[in-house]
């Protein structure tokens, strides 16, 4: 049973899905992923909280909260439902929050709050200088340095694309997403995996070794994080480490920058 102050809440509001992570500290102890609403109401996002976590005694024993979001609409709402639950406002990763990160972005507030977070995720787990690759509704490339983003490069999503596909052109539809270890198709289904999923890692060893030549970097770390970042898992060289959960763990490390004690409920 945890103690009070043991647990940490993080949330990562994203364009398809809000995915939210109960860590004991630095490990992943309860993952949730439930479907972004933009109209979602404080009220029920409370309610799914209540609902996730069950007992008084596990939401006392939350010490602090911290929330990234790319959805402004949801901003508010999620930011008083996670003090109503939890007693205390959470920490928002953005671009003025963001551990002391050197923004090297002509516009900081175009900044993603989640590619932020990969980026504190990437500090979090010991590296300190790199690319995270997140491939989500977009596949995203996120440069930076020991204290540092430098920018990066924003590419359709592997799903989002065969989705465009399937809508534009009347023979085709989506397919489910597996590898076929051959360069030519035979069934236009095959065609379109070989596409998504050759053409990705195709991309990604393409702009991979662009940045590394225009930015100078030497030995830098490369990882894959995203939902559909285990499709890629053991396909490239390039790619050195795969973890799912790398933003919600960037999201979690803002309040090691940052502590917050709870406030007592009268």
């Amino acid at each position: 049973m945890a103690k009070p102050g043991d647990l940490r809440l993080a949330v990562d509001i994203g364009n398809t899905n809000t995915v939210i992570g109960l860590f004991a500290r630095k490990a992943i102890a309860h993952r949730w992923r439930l479907a972004t609403r933009k109209d979602t109401t404080v009220d029920e996002i409370a309610m799914a909280l209540h609902g996730l976590l069950r007992s008084d005694e596990e939401r006392e024993s939350i010490a602090a909260s911290a929330m990234a979001s790319v959805v402004p609409a949801l901003d508010d709402s999620w930011a008083r439902a996670l003090e109503e639950v939890l007693g205390a406002a959470p920490e928002v990763l953005d671009y003025t929050n963001c551990m002391g990160l050197k923004l090297e972005y002509e516009i900081p507030r175009q900044i993603g709050a989640d590619r932020l977070a990969n980026v504190l995720g990437a500090h979090a787990l010991g590296y300190k200088r790199g690319v995270v690759i997140d491939l989500g509704t977009a596949t995203t490339y996120d440069v930076f340095g020991e204290d540092a983003y430098y920018g990066g490069i924003i590419c359709p999503g592997i799903q989002s694309s065969l989705r465009g596909l399937a809508q534009s052109a009347a023979k085709l539809s989506e397919v489910e997403l597996r590898w076929i270890d051959k360069a030519v198709g035979k069934t236009t289904d095959d065609a379109l995996r070989i596409g998504m999923l050759q053409g990705t890692i195709g991309q990604v060893e393409y702009l991979l070794k662009a940045i590394f030549k225009e930015k100078g970097m030497q030995s830098p770390s490369v990882i894959a994080t995203g939902g559909l970042a285990p499709l890629l898992g053991g396909r490239s060289r390039a790619i050195h480490v795969i973890e799912p959960d790398l933003t919600l763990i960037g999201i979690n490390y803002l309040l090691d920058g940052r502590p917050k004690k709870r406030k007592k409920k009268k």
